[in-house]
């Protein structure tokens, strides 16, 4: 009857459920922007009914191949298998010198070799604050590594906010703009959607 149904409907939800978003900024300053960025993401997520869980990629240490392997920091064994449950990124990525950050950098070479590129077949969006273009160029540079990574990014809507123009955001770096609140809103719907996609095409590969 209908109430059987119901219950194998929830215990399907169970056992498989939505994609989980893992979320990291590139900026480690207390009040950033970027780290605003996220919260309004991960604010929405949890509105929304996304699982959505963020990492301080701070705590990492500068990668060494040395360091792989049994002796591995248990602050990398954590991001590793953070990695690994997620089936999609979302990244806070300030620009940082026409490049992103050394700490993004650094957070992205930890999970691209052992045991293998974590990376693999992970939907992915960004967003950034800054200065001149809001980022643009941060957001270029990830995009370029993310090419070896093996990531699929969300190209639209683009979220490139001239902080020191747009000024939208409050003492503690936290985002005041409507606008851009509906387009991180946009840009979380349609990082579900394409994780869907990649999650069901994977599936299918293995």
């Amino acid at each position: 009857g209908q109430n059987s149904e119901r219950r194998a409907a929830a215990d399907g939800a169970a056992a498989n459920p939505g994609p989980l978003i893992l979320g990291i900024c590139g900026s480690l300053r207390k009040t950033s922007t970027n780290g605003g960025l996220l919260r309004c993401a991960a604010a929405q997520a949890k509105a929304k009914g996304i699982r959505f869980q963020t990492f301080s990629i701070g705590e990492l240490p500068l990668y060494n191949e040395d360091l792989e392997g049994d002796q591995e920091p248990a602050v990398v064994k954590t991001w590793k298998a953070a990695i690994t449950a997620a089936d999609a990124v979302f990244i806070a990525a300030p620009e940082y010198n026409l490049s992103m950050s050394a700490a993004l950098k650094n957070a992205l070479d930890w999970g691209s070799r052992r045991p293998s590129n974590l990376w693999k077949g992970k939907a992915a969006a960004v967003v950034s604050s800054g200065g001149g273009t809001g980022g643009a160029r941060g957001q270029l540079a990830l995009r370029q590594s993310a090419v070896a990574l093996d990531m699929t990014f969300v190209n639209l809507p683009e979220i490139t906010i001239r902080r020191f123009q747009d000024k939208c955001f409050d003492d503690f770096g936290d985002l005041k703009s409507e606008m851009w609140e509906t387009r991180i809103s946009e840009l979380l719907d349609r990082l579900l959607k394409l994780a869907n996609c990649m999650r069901a095409m994977n599936s299918e590969l293995i």
